[in-house]
């Protein structure tokens, strides 16, 4: 099984999304079919994090970027993934998603670390893939950072999420999951005191960031989560295979008006309803079993 934060928040907010987007088809063809499903909000953050990493990757070999090509960025890469999309929008939607976007970058680059590298205050730093996943000995996850940076002889890792919500007690575990990426990586160290982790989120209109100082416990906690996740997913798939119409559905209806899979879903006509007919489902299959 492949665990990630995306992977994690989806699984428990609607198993049978999960299952449609991870746990029946190949990756590839899982990942263009719902990005061209997505919201065009969600494709703006998207694009803000592919700008946001080619900004960074420019500011690492000294390259500033200005007002104008940081638009002229963020315009292209939302332009491209809206072309991609079923959803139309059209050129006012589009201009007012830029414009929240270019609010967004702006307050961004001001955060404290960034404003830090911009200033050349730590020569040792990079820019790293959240795509790359490692493989562990029961799991493969994908849990890099999005910056590690090197301050008085330990690694500062920080997490940017385009669009967070509120704090949860489980935030600190999941932020773990950046020990074990880096533990199964060439060039770190091995030990959690060597670390510091930070996640840096937009929240309420302004970025927050928190951060996390872990342990040999919480690492070993956030490996617990991850390996009962996982198993959970197993059985979630094992279980969708055989009978998709029995998968739980999502906890809210909130959840139901955001997902790209909402036209393919019972619940597309109404959670409360869907939930009632799968009830009568839940009797009448295990009515049959009981019989054979």
């Amino acid at each position: 099984m492949n665990w990630s934060r995306t992977r994690r928040d989806l699984f428990f907010k609607c198993p049978r999304a999960w299952f449609l987007r991870y746990g029946n088809t190949t990756e590839s063809k899982s990942q263009n079919e719902f990005l061209n499903k997505r919201r065009p909000w969600d494709l703006m953050l998207r694009a803000m994090k592919e700008t946001l990493v080619e900004r960074l990757e420019d500011l690492r070999h000294a390259k500033q970027w200005s007002p104008l090509l940081l638009q002229h960025q963020l315009k292209y890469a939302l332009e491209r993934h809206l072309q991609n999309s079923t959803k139309s929008v059209n050129k006012r939607s589009t201009e007012a998603l830029l414009r929240y976007a270019n609010h967004r970058f702006t307050l961004l680059w001001r955060c404290h670390i960034i404003q830090q590298l911009v200033q050349r205050k730590h020569p040792c730093w990079y820019v790293l893939d959240r795509t790359e996943s490692v493989t562990t000995e029961k799991f493969e996850i994908y849990a890099s950072p999005d910056l590690a940076v090197l301050i008085q002889n330990k690694w500062h890792l920080f997490r940017i999420d385009m669009q967070s919500v509120s704090k949860k007690s489980i935030d600190e575990l999941e932020a773990n999951a950046m020990i074990i990426w880096a533990q199964h990586q060439g060039g770190f160290s091995q030990l959690e005191s060597s670390y510091r982790l930070h996640t840096i989120g937009w929240r309420r209109g302004f970025w927050h960031t928190e951060s996390f100082q872990p342990t040999r416990k919480s690492v070993e906690q956030s490996h617990q989560l991850v390996d009962l996740d996982c198993e959970a997913m197993r059985q979630t798939r094992t279980y969708g295979r055989s009978n998709l119409a029995l998968l739980p559905l999502a906890r809210s209806k909130k959840i139901c008006d955001s997902c790209s899979y909402q036209l393919y879903c019972p619940a597309s006509e109404g959670l409360q309803r869907a939930r009632q007919e799968q009830k009568l489902l839940e009797l009448a299959h295990f009515s049959n079993r009981s019989k054979a």
